[in-house]
């Protein structure tokens, strides 16, 4: 049955671009475009919106992404804190937060500004209303590195965050009830 088939010519070795070249073309293209949008006169509230201080896309993801860990690692820490005997059941929260903070830190300049967070985490007085707090703002972030993996212009730092996301997303099918 093999011989029903003429054999596929061979292509000529410059009619396809390879991969290696476009993604190195991908990212040339945006440092220049990056470079080439800097002006010092530029007007306030010009900067598209979801780009967190005129950074690039992929680091504008970054950037939301690292907050929004941050802001869920310290709920964890602050519901350890007020509730210790929950450390058997969602202290491993804690490393994993910090294994994806450490991840993405890189990715983000100092001059982009994490720290602008919402209002700290009220840990609720009550045990299980705290966990089950907890557990609506993992569910969040795991929402939250989903659609960001979306986002994502590199397929490889899409697949990071998707990564992210389902580590939440097991944590969470695991979650004490």
């Amino acid at each position: 049955m093999a011989d029903d088939f003429p054999p596929h010519p061979a292509r000529p070795a410059d009619a396809w671009t390879s991969r290696r070249t476009v993604l190195a073309g991908l990212v040339g293209g945006a440092a220049l475009l990056s470079v080439a949008g800097c002006s010092t006169d530029d007007k306030p509230g010009t900067r598209a919106p979801d780009s967190p201080a005129g950074l690039a896309p992929d680091v504008a993801v970054a950037t939301t992404a690292l907050a929004e860990i941050r802001a869920v690692r310290e709920a964890v820490t602050g519901t350890l804190r007020r509730f210790p005997a929950t450390r058997s059941t969602i202290g491993s929260l804690v490393a994993l937060h910090q294994k994806h903070e450490a991840t993405l830190v890189d990715a983000v300049p100092a001059r982009a500004s994490t720290s602008a967070a919402p209002a700290p985490y009220v840990v609720p007085r009550n045990r299980d209303r705290a966990v089950q707090a907890l557990a609506v703002h993992e569910q969040k972030l795991h929402d939250t590195l989903d659609r960001l993996a979306l986002r994502a212009q590199s397929g490889q730092f899409a697949r990071l965050l998707a990564s992210m996301g389902a580590a939440v997303h097991q944590r969470l099918a695991e979650w004490p009830s």
